[in-house]
């Protein structure tokens, strides 16, 4: 007897068709609906759609940075936002404040808007980023940016940019490098950058 539901084995895919079902996920196409195109059950396209294609579109750049490439993964590893998706797209950036791997605080970033979204997985204010304030502003951010790398009024500024690779006093690109680790305590940060293909109309 055939199996009508494409129950059983999961059907293995390349990572070229792995590449278009999650281009077709995100255009707007149901897991339903890829599911019947490709012959799948919905638990099967389903788990490609948000284990396994996802995970393809994370790269790591070094040790502290990662590009997500997609909207649809980024959505995913930032649901624990309280903000619409609209906002959300708007935020290229996030960063995770963390200490051995555990996350105490997670900041999406929208540099246009000069505006800064948190998420605390924890109430002990020392172990949170911006302390006991739950809405930190700009210029908090700002400071705690500053805060996690070489101070600007440091001797030799020119000299510690250049051994950066920098021509410039710019926080985030001094943290891309260090991590923000410091001598004063264990916790770091990990950034993830939103990276959207722009497809021509």
């Amino acid at each position: 007897m055939g199996n009508d539901r494409n129950a059983g084995r999961k059907r293995k895919f390349d990572t070229e068709t792995i590449s278009k079902i999650l281009k077709s996920y995100q255009k707007g196409h149901s897991v339903s609906e890829l599911a019947r195109e490709y012959g799948v059950s919905r638990q099967t396209m389903s788990f490609y759609v948000n284990e396994v294609a996802c995970k393809m579109e994370v790269r790591s750049t070094d040790g502290v940075s990662s590009v997500v490439r997609g909207l649809a993964y980024w959505k995913k590893i930032n649901e624990s936002f309280a903000i619409p998706v609209t906002e959300m797209e708007k935020c290229p950036m996030r960063m995770d404040y963390m200490r051995n791997k555990e996350v105490f605080t997670s900041i999406l970033v929208n540099f246009k808007d000069e505006q800064i979204y948190i998420k605390n997985f924890t109430e002990h204010p020392l172990k949170c980023a911006f302390g006991v304030k739950r809405n930190p502003t700009w210029e908090d951010f700002n400071y705690f940016l500053e805060d996690r790398c070489v101070p600007r009024s440091r001797d030799h500024m020119k000299i510690i940019l250049k051994d950066y690779g920098l021509d410039f006093y710019d926080p985030i690109s001094i943290i891309e490098k260090t991590g923000g680790r410091m001598a004063e305590d264990d916790f770091y940060l990990k950034l993830y950058r939103l990276e959207v293909e722009h497809e021509n109309i």
